[in-house]
């Protein structure tokens, strides 16, 4: 376990418009008066401070403050400007000498200078400036958060006072942004930072013309709030713009300016951070280059000299850990003693610092076995998190890094209760950042994995619980698709130990509660948007109007499968473009919205569980019981389990011992091999894919190996294994696999390489659901169903641009007659007829869909997956906008629906679960493509024996016959083809009920 280097950005001291080229002096300065004992003393300081602007030599500076002190001294009233020079200058001196003398008489000066000031003066706007500057100053040195709220309250007085095109006015919002994201790295509220992005982002690129004395700050600034947001979400583009931005403020920074060594240091932060991301040792030799010049150019006494030395030992020490070169460690080490020792106690840097220290002091103890340094590094990491108040957002990294340097000593029951704590405090602290808690929270699991003897299976059922909670801020909202794929596909480890765990705890509500709450984030996420709010409007209106007005924004906002934010090149030089993040930043701020909506109605009383993961109890359909057993996979590095809820609601457990998790990847990857062998991407005429005999012993194999590694064991433990005569009923099972098992044909389990060898299809009739609240949501909407059916067929036998589809016109023929014989309502569109406006327009008007066309996922933005019409695409959005709350059943007679990224499978991103979320209840799909002249004696065969079943009044409430009717009809396809024809009897499926 290794720990979590902190490094402190510095965040460059706020604009002050007298220094702004845009500013005019004039309204700054006293009227010269020969008998104004002060002007002398005026005039004397300007030009000190003058003279220091050019040589940056501090005693000019000190010449400065003395002249500036006389003048006010020596006025004959009080005087506004020559107070506000005073603050300037003593505000100045104290950033290079760090005195706190300094610091107090700057804010007492410029608070004298406001008083002076009425509410309507034009200079009321400045001097608020002054004084918020002064206060945030004073939160930076000493951490009363009382002056930073303070500090934010003048500086969006300051904006709301100065008028759009005022020459001050991008000063102010960037000071503004400035003082929010302090806000942000104290409290760790991500729409502080949000806030001062927007601001920053737009003082730099709309607002600061290339040559702007102004543009290195505000492009230093924009870069650090970047940085964070990198820090806090871990979005790479972040951490791009922010280094384009911070090396062009450098570029900009001539040599000798005090500003520098800031720029220097922050650039260094952001090129370690990238290193720690993508590996190039570029950057991190880049970084430790820029932090070195840093901590040169910062003179001893300077109140940042023991930051840039922690930065700079934090690079120095992920050098020697990549490299293993123990003298960087050693430099490491010395440069962070000197950080702490010139840190003042009280300082809000001093836990940064100690923390850090204690990094590489148990660094060092891991390389060389000296006990010494690990107490040493104990020691400091615990005065750490002593000096750093609860609720910072910073105080997680420094328990974890304490608990990593207590583990190493973990010998007794009290060392390890310590560790535990931190990880477990860490990982509670809801102003820490969701990555930081997520580690804490499972470094908790690990640790009582590895010392059993000193927990007890409810504690270590507790640290899953820890870990389950923080995934949806994991998986969050507020990141484009793509990301949310990327974090998903991360998470699927943690919640199979967590589910292993409660299974081997006996908390079998808890391991279904899990297995739930780990799967299907994003379509989660899509149906809540959906779920109504009645019981909130009539205890809550105002709050349900809110949140269903966010809900509407967020649902046309949030399926983008990524944002442009790219790096984008300007005229002059690479900085980050305004126009590329508008949609990012508008789909964070809503999804930050709807998370504050969310809390406030969480605390109101009896809703104190709204929209939060369900449990087991609510999972369960309300109306009636499932029509058979649900059956969850779950398969964990050291077990594999089948997890059974009965219809009654009852729920078993049955080890899977033959199963592994490198058997089920080697299941996973022969099948697919064996499906691109026979080219089965898409629907196809002909005999393309006919499978020759030679490769049957493969895929006999295969299914061999699910039939005896977990469908057999399962049917057995369930008393489902006996063979039935042809006139007796087939129990039904619904399988929710996870993981690799989602791309696995479960339904055609068996043993092929014996005459008369057992298939599961002999003794259950299968069906799949990508979750248990999708299964629940369809049974729950089929007991309200009160209309008729009808049926919609759609058929496109010749789609411009795609490959022709012959046998639809056969199918869609063959369905006008057995609808026709039934009587039952069937509306038909082929080839021109059915264009998108078409079929959207009586789409609603109809309980079945038919549709025979091509289909094309989309594993970027699944609701852009689409069903190919004449003119267009008929994507899972239109229909989620057009499907009636009566839809009950749909046949996609296309190619591959029922199966999603192998990389993201318990996501199940596919058109068959795309369907039961706009609100079909049965979906008929395909797991690979089907022969072209297969499908219609399919399709004839399911829906005459469906009808059969509804017309015999034999179907169960929570049954729409569609599995029954799909089960007859492969197994008359089956008897046609011939049983060695898997990949032509084997790809339909049915999901849902």
């Amino acid at each position: 376990m290794s720990n979590q280097l902190a490094n402190e950005h510095i965040l460059e001291s706020s604009e002050v418009p007298e220094n702004d080229s845009t500013a005019s002096l004039s309204s700054d300065e006293p009227v010269s008066d020969d008998e104004d004992p002060s002007w002398d003393y005026y005039e004397a300081g300007m030009d000190a401070y003058d003279r220091y602007e050019e040589t940056w030599d501090v005693s000019y500076l000190d010449t400065a403050v003395d002249a500036f002190r006389r003048a006010v001294n020596v006025a004959p009233e009080p005087d506004a400007i020559l107070l506000g020079r005073l603050g300037r200058c003593l505000s100045d001196r104290y950033e290079t000498s760090g005195s706190l003398d300094d610091l107090e008489r700057a804010l007492a000066a410029r608070q004298h200078a406001l008083r002076l000031i009425p509410e309507d003066h034009p200079d009321r706007a400045l001097r608020l400036s002054d004084v918020a500057y002064s206060l945030q100053l004073n939160f930076e040195r000493l951490g009363e958060l009382d002056d930073l709220g303070l500090a934010i309250v003048m500086r969006h007085r300051a904006v709301e006072l100065t008028p759009d095109g005022h020459p001050y006015k991008p000063t102010y919002l960037s000071n503004l942004g400035h003082c929010l994201r302090s806000r942000f790295e104290r409290l760790g509220e991500l729409d502080d930072l949000e806030q001062a992005i927007a601001a920053q982002r737009r003082r730099v690129v709309e607002l600061t013309p290339e040559g702007h004395p102004s543009k290195p700050i505000r492009l230093n600034n924009l870069g650090g709030s970047l940085q964070s947001r990198f820090e806090r979400l871990s979005e790479l583009d972040d951490l791009e713009q922010a280094i384009a931005a911070q090396r062009r403020a450098v570029e900009l920074t001539p040599d000798g300016h005090p500003s520098k060594p800031i720029r220097l240091s922050n650039l260094g932060i952001a090129l370690q951070d990238r290193f720690e991301r993508l590996g190039e040792l570029d950057d991190l030799e880049q970084a430790i280059a820029a932090q070195r010049r840093a901590v040169e150019l910062t003179p001893d006494g300077h109140p940042t000299k023991p930051t840039r030395l922690n930065n700079l030992g934090a690079s120095l020490q992920i050098r020697s850990e990549r490299l293993g070169e123990l003298d960087h460690l050693e430099q490491a080490i010395a440069a962070k003693r000197r950080a702490v020792e010139l840190t003042p106690d009280g300082h809000p840097s001093k836990p940064a610092c100690l923390s850090n220290l204690g990094n590489s002091l148990q660094s060092r103890f891991e390389r060389l076995g000296e006990l010494e340094d690990l107490e040493q590094a104990i020691a400091a990491q615990r005065r750490a998190v002593e000096l750093t108040p609860d609720g910072h957002p910073d105080r997680p990294i420094w328990l974890s890094n304490l608990g990593v340097s207590l583990i190493a000593q973990v010998q007794t029951e009290h060392i390890f209760k310590e560790a535990l704590s931190c990880f477990v405090i860490a990982s509670a602290n809801l102003a820490g950042s969701p990555s930081t808690r997520l580690d804490a929270a499972k470094r908790a699991v690990s640790l009582m994995t590895q010392y059993p003897d000193f927990s007890c299976p409810e504690r270590l059922l507790s640290a899953h619980a820890l870990v389950v909670d923080i995934l949806p801020e994991i998986v969050w909202l507020g990141h484009s698709l793509n990301r949310r794929f990327e974090e998903s596909s991360k998470v699927g480890s943690s919640v199979n130990a967590a589910v292993h765990a409660a299974i081997n705890a006996g908390f079998l509500s808890r391991a279904a509660e899990w297995l739930e709450a780990g799967r299907s984030f994003t379509w989660s996420q899509i149906l809540s948007f959906r779920i109504p709010l009645d019981d909130l409007d009539k205890e809550l209106p105002d709050h349900a109007r809110r949140l269903q007005t966010i809900r509407a924004q967020l649902q046309s906002s949030g399926h983008t499968s990524s944002y442009s934010n790219t790096v984008a090149i300007a005229a002059d030089h690479n900085l980050p473009s305004l126009s590329g993040h508008a949609e990012a930043d508008h789909h964070r701020g809503l999804a930050i919205e709807y998370g504050r909506i969310l809390a406030e109605v969480r605390r109101q009383p009896g809703f104190e569980d709204y929209l939060r993961p369900k449990k087991l109890a609510s999972l369960l359909p309300l109306s009636t019981p499932f029509d058979g057993p649900i059956v969850f996979m779950n398969i964990d590095d050291t077990r594999s389990s089948a997890l059974i809820i009965s219809s009654n609601g009852s729920i078993t457990t049955l080890a899977l011992p033959e199963l592994t998790l490198q058997k089920a990847e080697a299941l996973r990857a022969h099948w697919q091999s064996y499906l691109h062998q026979h080219n089965v991407r898409e629907r196809l005429t002909g005999n393309r894919h006919r499978p020759h005999f030679k490769n049957m012993p493969d895929v006999a194999h295969i299914l061999g190996c699910i039939w005896r590694w977990i469908v057999q064991p399962i049917l057995q433990a369930l008393d489902l294994n006996k063979r039935r005569s042809k006139c007796d009923r087939l129990p039904h099972v619904t399988w929710c696999p996870t993981g690799p098992l989602t791309q696995l044909p479960l339904h055609a389990a068996g043993v092929y390489d014996q005459d008369s060898g057992p298939h599961v299809y002999d003794f259950v009739v299968s069906s799949y659901t990508p979750s248990l609240s999708a299964l629940t949501r369809s049974v729950d909407a089929l007991a309200k169903k009160h209309s008729d059916s009808s049926v919609l067929v759609v058929t496109q036998s010749d789609t411009p641009g795609l490959s022709p589809l012959p046998g639809t016109i056969v199918e869609g023929e063959r369905l006008q007659h057995v609808f026709s014989d039934s009587g039952m309502t069937c509306s038909a569109l082929n080839g021109e007829q059915a264009s998108t406006v078409t079929v959207r327009a009586v789409l609603d008007k109809h309980t079945w869909l038919h549709l025979a066309c091509h289909g094309s996922q989309d594993l970027a933005d699944p609701l852009q997956s689409a069903f190919a019409l004449h003119d267009g695409r008929l994507s899972l959005a239109d229909l989620m906008t057009t499907t009636a709350d009566n839809a009950e059943l749909a046949f996609l007679s296309a190619c591959q629906t029922a199966v999603g990224d192998e990389k993201i499978p318990e996501e199940s991103m596919h058109l068959a679960a795309g369907m039961l979320a706009v609100g079909y209840k049965g979906v008929i799909a395909t797991m690979w493509s089907i022969r072209d002249d297969d499908a219609p004696f399919v399709v004839e065969t399911y829906y005459r024996k469906l009808l059969e079943l509804r017309a015999s009044s034999t179907l169960g409430k929570s049954e729409t016959g569609a599995a029954y009717a799909l089960h007859e009809a492969t197994k008359r396809l089956r008897e046609k083809v011939g049983l060695k024809e898997v990949i032509r009897w084997a790809p339909f499926v049915h999901f849902g009920i």
